[in-house]
């Protein structure tokens, strides 16, 4: 069971689905949990997706998953795709745009795994599909500079998360897949993902000083990582500063 939990990764779509909510909150809008609900199937179906894509490159890493239960696997690809397709449509009754930006968002997550050659594009890719929610409110014509900000702090942190989850994968995907560690290097990467996550922190303070002393942390770990910190915890760290942040502004626009 926690195999399947793992590949869902539970704790990213319950992220994404926060983002969502925070941004909704900054807009002062009330929240339609029709597309709360949608963010959280879309980023299972994208999950799930990259899984299936790579079931068999996947095995070297120990994920085994995906190509011992290859019926049963798809089959809850499926599942979750036609769920998310199904709330598209509910948001389209209720509006034109915010079901447009959540297709946009589930296009994105579908292709990821077809441009891994393409440079550059696999990392923007994760960055843009996992911080858009952010821009939600954007679409049906609220102009709040801080969902903008919100957005940049999202990608930023997701941009170097990626990178360090290609530093640890490094070894396995050369060859087949286009990685920002693969082309400048280990050590480069390390400066430019904890670069990425420093600057996407100091953003969200624009939002709001609250959030320093999580960035305070989360830059000691990044300083740490550049040493010594493996990449599992550096990854960890960045997801509960970003779980952190997201909490502390739905709580200061609630």
């Amino acid at each position: 069971m926690s195999a399947w939990v793992g590949s869902l990764r539970l704790s990213i779509c319950f992220l994404a689905s926060l983002l969502s909510v925070a941004s909704f909150k900054i807009a002062g809008m009330s929240i339609p949990w029709y597309a709360i609900t949608a963010i959280f199937f879309i980023t299972g179906a994208t999950m799930l997706q990259n899984n299936w894509r790579d079931r068999y490159h996947d095995i070297k890493k120990g994920r085994v998953l995906a190509a011992q239960h290859q019926k049963t696997f798809l089959a809850l690809l499926l599942v979750f795709w036609l769920i998310s397709c199904g709330l598209i449509f509910v948001a389209m009754a209720e509006g034109m745009n915010i079901s447009i930006a959540l297709a946009v968002i589930a296009l994105a997550g579908l292709i990821y795994s077809e441009v891994r050659r393409v440079p550059l594009a696999p990392t923007l890719l994760v960055a843009f599909t996992f911080a858009s929610p952010a821009l939600l409110p954007v679409v049906v014509g609220v102009k709040e500079n801080n969902l903008w900000l919100l957005f940049l702090l999202v990608a930023l942190m997701a941009f170097g998360r990626e990178i360090i989850t290609d530093m640890a994968d490094e070894r396995i995907d050369n060859g087949y897949k286009w990685t920002i560690p693969l082309t400048v290097g280990s050590e480069r990467a390390k400066i430019i993902a904890v670069a990425a996550v420093s600057m996407g922190l100091v953003i969200g303070a624009k939002i709001s000083l609250m959030i320093l002393p999580v960035s305070v942390f989360m830059i000691i770990g990044a300083i740490t990582f550049i040493r010594s910190l493996t990449h599992k915890t550096c990854r960890f760290c960045i997801d509960i500063s970003g779980a952190a942040v997201i909490l502390i502004l739905i709580a200061l626009y609630s």
